[in-house]
């Protein structure tokens, strides 16, 4: 009984010791593929909070009447959720020409922290329940996308970027004087056409050395779109129903575009 215990047990070890082996491996392989990047761009991150309540006497321009309950009124502020310029550094998988048109596919993936509060004289809050907001998330996103473009031998190469986005955030939210702790999902998925509309990124390539590149870049992701995710629970003074739309876009000061060196390490 003890043989056959242990031969189980050591087949199982060399089985999981192999399937384990293997999935390293490949790891490893699929990392490699990548290289170090550094950018020089713009960026700003935007959030656009909605949320529901009385619908009274008047509908302010920064509201809409709510189709669904002709009691209720949806209104909306912007709040800018950070924005920086200067140097980033990111990873790139390294590019294989294909010839002089050219396509693929990956998963971008980025980490960011989100910190905002409505403007002191925003005329979005004027006789409206919501009286200040504000936000503090650290949020991961994923971006997979598909990649297209033209690849010339002498001309740079010009290559477009777009997919789904989705975001995965936690943090704290506050509406007037209720602070609450808040972790939820969102995605730029709002019916078949919108798998187009989260990720888009053009890039014009000037120059490739090895798997090295140096190009123009200008991008923009967006989450959260039609009715938005909702990013607080319960009712505050009258509100209910918060939700929020993400978006951030990056460019430069070089006819909008910004700059992007992808090193030939590692």
């Amino acid at each position: 009984m003890k043989f056959i215990l242990y031969l189980i047990f050591g087949v199982s070890s060399a089985f999981y010791s192999h399937v384990s082996n293997a999935f390293i491996s490949q790891t490893i392989q699929y990392v490699s593929q990548y290289q170090l990047g550094i950018d020089y761009s713009n960026s700003q991150d935007y959030v656009n909070l909605k949320y529901k309540t009385d619908a009274g006497s008047s509908v302010p321009a920064t509201c809409t009447r709510d189709s669904a309950d002709p009691t209720k009124k949806i209104c909306s502020v912007g709040m800018v959720g950070g924005s920086s310029s200067g140097f980033g550094i990111f990873l790139q998988r390294a590019f294989k020409k294909q010839g002089f048109w050219y396509f693929d596919y990956d998963v971008g993936f980025g980490v960011r922290y989100l910190n905002g509060k409505t403007a002191k004289q925003d005329d979005a809050l004027t006789g409206l329940p919501l009286k200040k907001a504000s936000f503090e998330l650290g949020a991961v996103l994923a971006k997979p996308y598909i990649q297209f473009g033209i690849t010339p031998e002498k001309w740079p190469d010009i290559l477009l970027s777009l997919g789904p986005a989705m975001q995965v955030a936690i943090g704290k939210v506050k509406i007037n004087d209720r602070t609450e702790s808040v972790v939820f999902g969102t995605s730029s998925y709002a019916g078949p056409m919108s798998l187009w509309r989260g990720f888009f990124e053009a890039e014009i390539v000037l120059k490739r050395f090895g798997d090295g590149a140096f190009s123009l870049f200008s991008s923009s992701d967006l989450t959260g779109q039609g009715e938005g995710t909702k990013v607080f629970n319960g009712d505050v003074d009258g509100m209910s129903d918060f939700r929020g739309a993400f978006s951030r876009n990056v460019g430069g000061g070089v006819f909008g575009f910004g700059l992007k060196l992808v090193t030939i390490w590692p």
